[in-house]
This record gives structure tokens, C-alpha cells and sequence, in this order.
């Protein structure tokens, strides 16, 4: 199996663009969980509690963002074994966050976790390393891996890959 970085953006570099994200991502928690409210679940939930919540989620998501960086891998000749878990920042040991999978193009997402990739022998995994610190080294199963240079978080993976904060 062989990888390939053929992605390394880092959220800040777009600092208009992260905002934007920032607000979608806190307007989405607040009516998701109006939603659930309105199906009888997430009782405890004030709107008080939903306000607060939604005033502090700007803070952490950029916090978090703004540290962190995606990277977009190729994942060529895979048998079954993958894991993206292997994958971390050589100095931090911070490992790959939230992988999602997607077609050898980047177009589409095509599972939710690698055992549904049984089959797939090419697609791509995007994932985020936290504290990415300055001069950071991505490393794989079979060693350091070559890095293209940082650019903007292209606007697909804003909306195939987005962010979770670290509960």
C-alpha cells in the first residue's frame, strides 16, 4: 500500500472562509438540537443553555482551527489494512483526527469508517492533526511522509471534511 500527501491546508490561511465555517457550524448545533428537542430528545437543553453554548462554540472552533491542520492523502494498493489512526505529527504525536473517506478523485465521500473500504484498492483519506506546531513532520505506518506546502483549505473539503471539536 502506498500513500501520498496530495493536500496540506491549514483553515487559517482563509481567516474570512473560517469564519463563515465557524458561524454554519454553530448555527447547525443550535437547530440540531432544536430539532432533537422537537422529536422529545435533548430535554435537558435550555434555550438559555443553547444560547450560552452557541456564544462560546465561536471561540473554541477558531481556538482549535487555527492551531490545527488537514491533510489530504491518496491511499494507492490497499488490501484491507488500512488505519488512519497510524498517522501522526512526529513531535506532538498527535494522531489523525476524523478521517473521512473519499474517491481517488475528492469528489465524493464513499464510507464512514475503513471497513467499508474492503473492497476499494484507491481512494483518499482527509483528516486533521491537531497542534500542528511550525516545521511539523506527518509521519505513516512505514515512516515520514513528503508534505506539499500549506494553501488554503480548498472550499470541497470545507464541506466533505469538516472539523469536530476535541470533547
Amino acid at each position: 500500500m502506498q500513500l501520498t500527501v496530495i493536500g496540506a491546508y491549514l483553515p487559517r490561511l482563509s481567516p474570512e472562509r473560517l469564519a463563515a465555517w465557524i458561524a454554519e457550524d454553530v448555527q447547525s448545533f443550535a437547530t440540531g438540537i432544536r430539532a432533537m428537542k422537537s422529536q422529545g430528545l435533548a430535554q435537558s437543553w435550555s434555550e438559555d443553555e443553547i444560547a450560552s453554548r452557541s456564544a462560546e462554540l465561536p471561540n473554541e472552533l477558531e481556538e482549535a482551527l487555527s492551531a490545527a491542520a488537514l491533510f489530504e492523502v491518496l491511499v494507492e494498493g490497499h488490501v484491507g489494512d488500512f488505519d488512519p489512526f497510524t498517522i501522526f505529527e512526529k513531535h506532538t504525536t498527535s494522531v489523525a483526527w476524523e478521517p473521512v473517506y473519499l474517491s481517488s478523485d475528492g469528489i465524493h465521500s464513499i464510507a464512514q469508517s475503513t471497513g467499508e473500504l474492503a473492497d476499494v484498492k484507491s481512494f483518499r483519506v482527509a483528516f486533521y492533526v491537531h497542534e500542528w506546531p511550525e516545521g511539523g513532520e506527518l509521519v505513516g505506518p512505514t515512516g515520514p511522509l513528503i508534505c506539499p506546502p500549506f494553501a488554503e483549505t480548498p472550499e470541497r473539503l470545507w464541506k466533505l471534511a469538516p472539523y469536530a471539536l476535541l470533547d
